[in-house]
């Protein structure tokens, strides 16, 4: 062989080399953007202490008119009034002694009009303190991101009591140990009081005093029995909605944990199956003495969400108390469809 031609040779076999190292770099990089997208997609971020993208398409509860290119140009038209059908309801409803006494809250989101019917009686919020606790870290996590990952250990069960009717799907484990995302998530959107109570011992008093504080809401966690009202109460999931006190990915992340409440036999049953709802619900057992000193109890059942009606958005409160869960989800959940029908209804009969 000449030695033009054993340098040519070299040539060619030097160039194939280089080639297939471009292409197993290439596939390697696609691997990586691959994988890396998966990391930071909103399903694995609920499974860690990292953020989401901040896309458009990664955003669907909070409002959409907050992001941009989503300005909203429509005019929007106010609802026709209905809280007298609502009012029926409610009698109609204690009237059959399924509830002694219910209360409602209703806000359009979109133009802000709002209704209540004994919306400013006060409940026990006990199990809905889970809400601004989320908040409560999750404005943590904001400026020191690392709160999200650190492990707590679960002891065994706490103070908090059993629930009667709300319980866990997946309770923790005692001797295990718990990032607080995941405690947050739990807490959430299993209802755990267990999760609650850990959160709860390992946060700040300031932080979540700075919250109650900072909302304007006239409730202090630190005293024993001290309640608040639905419209005080409206005020958490507005700041989520409208990402006016998180930042637009925390706010979006709260919802999506809301979103993914395992209580479905209240308002997510009284709304279309294709209609997403944020939601929280809680119960809470209220021993009274009655006239004769004679002890008896009385359940309270509470749910608060925001209902993602795909061209009117609204939020709704139901407080429901007496002596039947089971008939005090029926209520819940009656009252939702209720109120959903009455949206759908006049939306779809507005004049374009």
């Amino acid at each position: 062989m000449h030695v033009g031609e054993a340098t040519k040779v070299s040539n060619i076999t030097i160039s194939r080399s280089i080639l297939w190292v471009l292409i197993a770099g290439a596939f390697a990089l696609g691997v990586f953007i691959g994988r890396g997208a998966w990391l930071f997609s909103a399903g694995h971020a609920d499974k860690t202490a990292g953020g989401y993208r901040s896309s458009a398409e990664d955003f669907s509860y909070i409002r959409l008119s907050l992001l941009e290119g989503n300005a909203e140009t429509r005019k929007i038209r106010e609802l026709k009034p209905f809280r007298y059908k609502i009012d029926a309801l409610v009698q109609e409803k204690i009237d059959d002694d399924d509830a002694s006494s219910v209360s409602v809250y209703f806000r359009d989101l979109d133009n802000g009009n709002w209704f209540g019917i004994r919306e400013d009686e006060k409940f026990s919020p006990e199990s809905q303190l889970k809400l601004p606790i989320l908040i409560a870290y999750f404005k943590w996590s904001e400026t020191n991101p690392l709160v999200l990952r650190k492990k707590i250990l679960f002891r065994g069960a706490g103070v908090p009591p059993a629930p009667r009717y709300l319980k866990s799907p997946k309770p923790l484990e005692a001797g295990s140990e718990y990032a607080v995302n995941d405690l947050l998530f739990r807490m959430t959107a299993y209802g755990d009081n267990d999760a609650y109570a850990l959160l709860l011992a390992n946060l700040p008093p300031a932080y979540l005093h700075k919250v109650a504080k900072d909302l304007y809401v006239n409730y202090d966690p630190e005293v024993t029995g001290d309640s608040l009202t639905l419209s005080a109460y409206a005020s958490y999931f507005r700041v989520l909605f409208n990402a006016s006190y998180l930042s637009e990915e925390m706010s979006e992340k709260a919802l999506r944990y809301l979103a993914r409440s395992v209580f479905r036999d209240g308002m997510a049953s009284g709304i279309p199956p294709d209609t997403s709802i944020a939601s929280k619900a809680g119960e809470r057992v209220i021993t009274i003495v009655d006239s004769e000193g004679v002890p008896a109890e009385v359940l309270q059942l509470h749910e608060f969400g925001i209902i993602y009606h795909p061209e009117r958005p609204f939020l709704l409160g139901v407080t429901a108390r007496g002596s039947d869960f089971r008939k005090l989800v029926r209520v819940i959940r009656d009252i939702t469809n209720l109120v959903s029908s009455e949206v759908d209804q006049q939306v779809n009969s507005l004049e374009p």
